[in-house]
């Protein structure tokens, strides 16, 4: 091969791998999976980070927008879409760590305390439907143990 030859065959795999790194930066960011990792949440995370799908949520099991999002009220949200400028929910969920909520408490009073950490809004919205659906379909489908959510990290 002569100089020229390499040349050319180092410059198609150079301009491969830029091609490649823009279609795939295009992906970055994606509306559709969310990873559920905020710094504010948790000073470490103990559990492994889950990936949340909108596409699996809405298209395969046939959710709307409003079974998570929700307005300053609590009122469900369904006329959003993925391509909306949407809230993240440590954004009013914002307390970090763990809720230590005294359970004696009325049970609406001590949920709506638990709401105002991330880690118990998401627990509380994602346990909950998770359990709804499986007692639903009269199997365990949706996964409701740490484990099921949270890959090892």
């Amino acid at each position: 091969m002569n100089k020229r030859s390499i040349l050319a065959v180092l410059f198609a795999c150079v301009a491969t791998l830029f091609i490649a790194a823009g279609l795939n930066a295009g992906n970055e960011g994606s509306p559709d999976v969310i990873t559920m990792k905020h710094e504010a949440a948790f000073e470490q995370h103990r559990m492994g980070i889950v990936d949340f799908t909108h596409t699996k949520h809405i298209e395969d099991y046939g959710y709307s927008c409003g079974e998570c999002h929700h307005d300053e009220t609590g009122k469900p949200t369904d006329d959003i879409t993925l391509d909306d400028d949407v809230k993240n929910c440590i954004d009013c969920h914002s307390k970090p760590g763990q809720p230590r909520v005294d359970r004696s408490l009325p049970e609406e009073e001590r949920l709506a305390l638990e709401r105002e950490y991330f880690y118990g809004a998401m627990h509380e919205n994602c346990t909950d439907c998770h359990k709804a659906f499986n007692e639903e379909k009269g199997e365990n489908i949706a996964p409701v143990a740490c484990t099921q959510c949270h890959p090892r990290p």
